[in-house]
């Protein structure tokens, strides 16, 4: 491939949060890690129906073999209309898509058995769009021993390292992780992982104490409580946290469950606003404290990011540093897993491990995606 030519490439995400999917259709320039990205158009769609369905399994209730299949197709069907909506308004008018990057629903994440299920039917796109779709992208480091996440480091690096600054990109998704790129550094000098539970925290906490909402808007429920760290202590107290479990995490450790007997332990002694106040603090604190911190610019994206509450504790818990939203580096809070999956996906056509040793634990993961693409093959 030559260096100068570009591919247009569309990622999509649906997270823990089960928030929404997130489309974005990214130009990647040049091969291999001397590729460039930068973000030409984007849209989220809500998952509405498959809302329910998704969080049930999610949460380990159980299913009949078809109800699996047909949420898969679903899925994959929301996918293609996300995909061609959004190559109806962004893509330019004399240009192609190459190919579509998904990650799918995370229905359960068992590193420990080597094993982690994405839930997805890629048919659906490449019957609409006939461009070739790569998805399921944590088998190749879970088979080579390692945890399959976090999975995005080498796309920050693609997408935000300086030459002269240290930066921390820290997705506050339904699971905060962190990706610490030193300034000017190579891929095997970048140090990442899981920290805890943040929008899964917030909203499931939100959500037990105001049946009414799912997520509390513009931090306005937080605003009103008091800062108070009852939450973050007991969030200590989870194996994961407290570290008598090392390994990356997902929405089966930190369950409705899990959040209920947070809430049915404090509702007693502080008011619900409080309580909310108190989660967004152990979100912060759980993000300030990790040994990932270090020094330098902290860059934000993920849903969380759109809670000014969150922000500004995580500027408060991080003094001295400088606290910016990924908006002001060319990709919106929003956009920057999506716009991930688009690069990682770049870098598996191109041959190129995705996942890093030093953060997964993986020995010669090699070249992760399952790929579908369209048409006949003729003998």
């Amino acid at each position: 491939m030559d260096a100068s030519q570009a591919r247009l490439i569309v990622g999509c995400m649906t997270g823990t949060s089960l928030d929404g999917l997130d489309a974005a259709l990214v130009e990647v320039i040049g091969e291999g890690l001397d590729i460039r990205a930068r973000l030409v158009g984007m849209i989220s769609r809500e998952l509405d129906g498959l809302y329910d369905v998704l969080k049930a399994m999610a949460e380990g209730e159980p299913k009949a073999p078809l109800e699996y299949l047909l949420a898969a197709r679903q899925l994959g069907e929301l996918h293609a209309d996300a995909v061609e909506e959004l190559c109806r308004q962004h893509l330019p008018a004399d240009a192609v898509l190459d190919m579509v990057v998904a990650h799918g629903q995370t229905i359960w994440h068992a590193p420990g058995e080597g094993v982690s299920w994405q839930l997805f039917d890629a048919q659906p796109i490449v019957k609409r769009m006939g461009v070739p779709v790569c998805y399921d992208l944590r088998q190749a480091d879970l088979i080579a021993g390692g945890e399959g996440a976090p999975i995005t480091p080498i796309s920050d690096w693609v997408m935000y390292r300086h030459r002269t600054r240290d930066r921390l990109i820290v997705n506050l998704g339904g699971i905060s992780n962190a990706t610490h790129l030193p300034a000017d550094g190579m891929p095997e000098q970048i140090t990442g992982a899981d920290i805890g539970p943040c929008n899964l925290l917030i909203d499931g906490v939100v959500r037990h104490l105001f049946p009414d909402r799912r997520i509390d808007i513009d931090g306005q429920i937080a605003l009103s409580g008091r800062i108070n760290l009852e939450v973050y202590d007991l969030v200590q107290t989870h194996p994961v946290i407290s570290g008598k479990t090392k390994r990356s995490i997902g929405r089966e450790d930190f369950t409705d469950g899990w959040v209920r007997g947070l809430v049915d332990q404090l509702k007693n002694k502080f008011s619900a606003a409080d309580i909310v106040a108190g989660a967004v603090e152990a979100v912060a604190q759980l993000i300030g404290r990790t040994g990932l911190a270090g020094t330098g610019d902290v860059v934000l994206a993920g849903g969380g990011a759109r809670n000014p509450v969150l922000v500004k504790r995580l500027g408060a818990v991080m003094k001295g540093r400088t606290v910016m939203l990924s908006d002001g580096l060319g990709f919106p809070v929003d956009a920057r897993e999506s716009a991930g999956f688009a690069v990682l996906g770049a870098l598996c056509q191109d041959g190129i491990s995705i996942t890093l040793p030093q953060i997964t634990g993986a020995t010669a993961p090699g070249v992760a995606g399952h790929w579908v693409f369209p048409g006949v093959y003729k003998r």
